[in-house]
């Protein structure tokens, strides 16, 4: 219960050290979950509910940083917009502008950085923001049951980094079939037992809404590694740029 969550990550890494890339895996998915059970740690403590699940936000987050320190280290080298040109005279290619103005700022946006530390300072000034206004509202319910819709709400997007990841790549390699599984059977386990418990509509909704991003995941699965169905639809696959 505690670890069973993690493990389709755990593969995800062993396939990113094994191909020694981590094209394929949007990392966008490590924010998602670090930042949510954050808040679940959080919410945990204003509402002390079952401890189980404490353990498994803080075996979630202990898999995230390592998931995303070997994404950060097997990350590709910024890899250009095919758009470059060959001169036919030199036979050296060289890099339109525009395509080295678009590497540099996807390296400087949020959550694309090169290093780890980064990241971390990232996360240490969340949890510090989240700690001061926990400080000051925590005698408050409303605050406290924010925590946990807050957390709710961004886990439930958690597959839409990956969707959109796919749809430009218009492939599937790198990425875990195994999380992959471990989504769908979680949350379509989730949205049965709140629908069985009669949870707040708010659980409901967000379950349903996050099987729905897996269930276009499958989707994308079956049509991506299928190389009759990619003919037939007109499908490329396009590595132009990285996840």
């Amino acid at each position: 219960m505690i670890f069973a969550p993690t493990l389709g990550y755990f593969d995800q890494i062993r396939m990113i050290v094994k191909k020694k890339t981590s094209l394929g895996f949007n990392s966008v998915t490590c924010a998602i979950l670090l930042f949510s059970n954050i808040l679940r740690i959080f919410f945990w403590l204003g509402k002390r509910f079952d401890m189980t699940l404490l353990f498994q936000s803080i075996a979630m987050i202990t898999a995230m940083l390592l998931l995303l320190y070997t994404v950060i280290r097997y990350k590709p080298i910024a890899s250009f917009n095919p758009l470059t040109r060959v001169d036919s005279s030199s036979s050296i290619s060289f890099i339109e502008d525009e395509d080295i103005i678009e590497v540099d700022n996807q390296k400087s946006s949020f959550w694309a950085w090169d290093h780890f530390l980064d990241y971390f300072n990232c996360l240490l000034a969340y949890t510090t923001l989240i700690a001061l206004l926990y400080l000051i509202f925590h005698q408050y319910n409303a605050f406290i049951e924010a925590l946990g819709f807050l957390s709710l709400g961004i886990e439930s997007t958690l597959p839409v980094p990956q969707i959109l990841t796919n749809l430009k790549h218009k492939n599937v390699d790198g990425f875990s079939w195994v999380i992959l599984a471990s989504w769908f059977l979680g949350d379509g386990f989730k949205a049965f037992y709140f629908l069985y418990t009669q949870s707040p509509i708010q659980f409901v909704v967000c379950a349903i809404l996050q099987l729905s991003f897996d269930t276009i995941i499958v989707g994308q699965f079956l049509i991506y590694s299928s190389p009759i169905l990619k003919k037939w639809l007109g499908i490329q696959d396009n590595y132009e740029s990285i996840a």
